[in-house]
């Protein structure tokens, strides 16, 4: 715990902001100022609109609590209803139950709908082939999901800031991501899932919470450096800021906000471009002009190519760009009746002027035993 409680917290905010409706004057308080941030970010990205009903996901740290405050404080402004969900991972043994605790306490204490479920993140890794961190952003979107799905939410709030993005941008960065990765952290995805908080400051939210005298909790997985996010938080960012750029996370922000405007062009431009390649599609398959992919620029033949994949696999994971490497080969080089295998039992074939992509029923592994084996039998007749 980082700050000593101080009983209705959230009800002062709500007062201080209820008595200044022209917020950004210059005497406003340093609450109203965090408070006039949140609202511009809303109003910008068009988060909120009136009578929305809102589940803010909640682990007990600063960020989701002064998210939940902050809310709070806009309530009668947007008409909007709060729920508050938490989602013990179980990872941290009584560290994890002390901050299931806080936020009951915290969500009884504001009188908001409170929703909890504990999931074995090691154990869903585990089962299902993941990083701890993977399995822990899965189970927790599909837990938030259900909840919003069965309690009527209509958005799904979580407690992103700036410096989290940032730091996005340098671990995709790292890792060798394309334009997309560098994009950072959308400020609202699906048309559901908001972030309001994702243009202030780590150290504005925490200098907001030390105003009002708000505790929240201290998660210590966040000094384990076996964590690439972590030591880009503790190290990289750091020394970037020390040696290089003082204002690199304004630098990081500002990268990722243009690269997410010419992605949205491009997506625009991959839509056309894929329809136009479109021979015919099913619920299994996909099929493309062959001719028309050549006509592509590369930029976009990339794009198009990912858009078929995610058109029959449902996602992009563990398709690299090797992939669509090997995919544009295969495409202009191979012979017609030849076929590609990819990860998640998609198989590409190529058939005359067709390139289709098709997600079979059975792992690509036995079919090829099969076939093997109905070839050994025709030798043997």
């Amino acid at each position: 715990m980082h700050r000593a409680v101080m009983a209705g917290a959230a009800d002062n905010i709500i007062m201080e902001t209820d008595k200044k409706h022209n917020f950004g004057n210059a005497n406003d308080s340093q609450e109203t100022l965090f408070l006039q941030m949140v609202t511009n970010t809303i109003s910008d990205f068009k988060m909120v609109e009136k009578k929305d009903k809102i589940l803010v996901a909640v682990s007990g740290g600063a960020d989701s609590i002064s998210l939940v405050l902050s809310l709070l404080a806009l309530k009668d402004r947007y008409q909007i209803k709060l729920g508050i969900a938490h989602l013990n991972h179980m990872l941290r043994k009584e560290e994890s139950i002390r901050d299931e605790v806080f936020v009951k306490q915290f969500a009884d204490r504001l009188g908001l709908p409170y929703f909890s479920r504990q999931v074995n993140v090691k154990a869903h890794a585990k089962k299902h082939g993941l990083s701890v961190e993977q399995a822990g952003r899965e189970v927790r979107y599909a837990y938030f999901q259900q909840l919003a799905c069965d309690h009527g939410y209509t958005k799904i709030a979580t407690g992103h800031n700036k410096d989290d993005n940032a730091e996005l941008v340098l671990m995709n960065l790292l890792r060798g991501s394309g334009p997309k990765g560098l994009c950072g952290i959308p400020p609202v995805r699906n048309n559901i899932y908001i972030r309001p908080l994702l243009r202030i400051y780590k150290r504005e939210i925490l200098d907001f919470l030390d105003s009002i005298n708000q505790e929240y909790m201290f998660d210590s997985s966040n000094d384990d450096m076996t964590y690439l996010r972590n030591k880009i938080r503790c190290k990289l960012l750091p020394h970037l800021v020390s040696e290089f750029n003082p204002e690199i996370i304004d630098a990081l922000d500002r990268l990722s906000n243009i690269l997410k405007t010419e992605e949205e062009y491009f997506e625009i431009e991959t839509q056309k471009a894929y329809m136009l390649c479109l021979q015919k599609t099913d619920d299994l398959s996909v099929a493309l002009f062959k001719t028309k992919l050549s006509d592509l620029h590369p930029a976009i033949l990339n794009r198009v190519i990912r858009e078929a994949i995610r058109a029959v696999k449902n996602n992009l994971n563990r398709i690299t760009l090797a992939h669509i490497n090997d995919i544009i080969q295969f495409s202009f080089n191979a012979l017609s009746g030849t076929s590609l295998d990819l990860p998640g039992q998609i198989r590409v074939y190529k058939e005359n002027k067709i390139i289709i992509f098709r997600k079979e029923k059975q792992p690509l592994r036995d079919m090829g035993k099969k076939a093997k084996d109905q070839r050994w039998a025709a030798q043997k007749q």
